[in-house]
């Protein structure tokens, strides 16, 4: 699988013994490894990290932590497991960086970011793409453990990443996979995480007449299909679409007697209440048609050169919670990319550009 090699299913130990025994010991060493942790393997991430360097000869080693990665053309999910990747990356380079943005930001092309679960991590994705015009991809880890980042050494609580310049070129996009259920709305009260009026009206009143009276009851449907997407000001009410890097909002409950919903992902972006807002359903079969094109979009963008590896970020709210039993994401990826090593995570939101967004799928070619 071009260098891409994996373990799941089995106590760390075990796991790490498995994926060095698959790694080439006698490879000219790559200047980049990415390697993705499933939980409950990341607590041992210290001793991963020298195995992987001592048998590749690779120092700097780039991922993260989740409840899930992405490898071999499956999601791995369970019992722990680990993915990694060498990178044979020639004239290509590194700016790894934990905490603040890498001197020679400026004159990298692209970059990998992977930031906490902190609420400062909108602003941490902001402050690098000021400092950089670098395509960037990346997320948000979903591990429930510590060290839930890897730069060169496991970290916590920092963003981390490396910018690459040089002989290098990645494109990058992100699909949600929702349509739109009615026309955007004017937020005219609310407070902390509940919105009370849309235009005047109960916020359950608007839902109810856009989504049904049936889903407005079943608090399990209606968190699972919708969701709400902030709309920007320079954006016509009369109707709009879901962009990449619209801040979206879950729906976490709603009170038909006090008219209010309560949302969750306030504070992503750094702000609060959204001025306005459109209702918005998630749909599984659109949300991997809309993969399977963009992957097809990306390949396209290259001008036919095959990648050198892709990377591969869904959201923790898609899965078999999203699509139902026997639909596994990284398949119908492996459908479109064909013998392209794909190796990721599920993520807790993702980067869109300069944002975060949630509920998404980002995917991003390196060639």
């Amino acid at each position: 699988m071009n260098g891409l090699v994996y373990a799941a299913g089995r106590p760390w130990p075990q796991l790490l013994r498995s994926v060095l025994d698959q790694l080439d010991g006698d490879a000219a060493p790559a200047p980049l490894g990415l390697v993705f942790l499933a939980d409950p393997t990341t607590e041992m991430a210290d001793i991963m990290l020298d195995g992987l360097r001592q048998r590749t000869g690779i120092q700097t080693w780039l991922g993260a932590a989740s409840t899930a990665v992405f490898a071999g053309g499956r999601e791995l999910i369970g019992e722990g497991a680990i993915a990694a990747l060498p990178l044979p990356l020639e004239g290509v380079t590194l700016h790894p960086f934990a905490g603040s943005p890498p001197t020679g930001a400026e004159e990298a092309t692209c970059g990998i970011l992977h930031v906490p679960d902190a609420a400062d991590a909108g602003a941490a994705v902001a402050a690098l793409a000021a400092r950089t015009s670098a395509v960037l991809t990346g997320a948000q880890g979903s591990s429930s453990f510590d060290h839930a980042q890897i730069a060169g050494s496991p970290s916590a609580g920092a963003a981390t990443g490396v910018l690459l310049s040089g002989n290098v070129t990645m494109v990058a996009g992100i699909t949600h996979g929702c349509r739109p259920l009615g026309p955007a709305h004017r937020v005219t009260a609310g407070a902390g995480s509940t919105l009370s009026a849309l235009d005047g009206r109960a916020a359950t009143a608007w839902l109810a007449e856009e989504a049904g009276d049936l889903v407005l009851r079943d608090q399990r449907q209606l968190r699972r299909q919708l969701v709400l997407a902030q709309v920007p000001t320079e954006v016509g009410l009369a109707g709009s679409s879901l962009a990449p890097a619209d801040a979206l909002f879950g729906i976490v409950h709603a009170d038909p007697l006090r008219g209010s919903i309560e949302i969750s992902g306030i504070g992503l972006g750094g702000g609060g209440l959204p001025s306005r807002i459109q209702l918005f359903r998630r749909d599984p079969a659109l949300a991997l048609e809309h993969l399977q094109a963009l992957a097809a979009d990306l390949l396209q963008k290259l001008g036919g050169r095959p990648p050198r590896a892709a990377l591969f970020y869904s959201s923790i709210e898609r899965g078999i919670g999203f699509f139902g039993p026997g639909v596994d994401e990284a398949t119908v990826l492996g459908r479109v990319l064909g013998p392209v090593p794909v190796i990721g995570m599920r993520s807790a939101a993702e980067v869109a550009g300069t944002k975060l967004t949630r509920y998404a799928a980002a995917l991003a070619l390196i060639g």
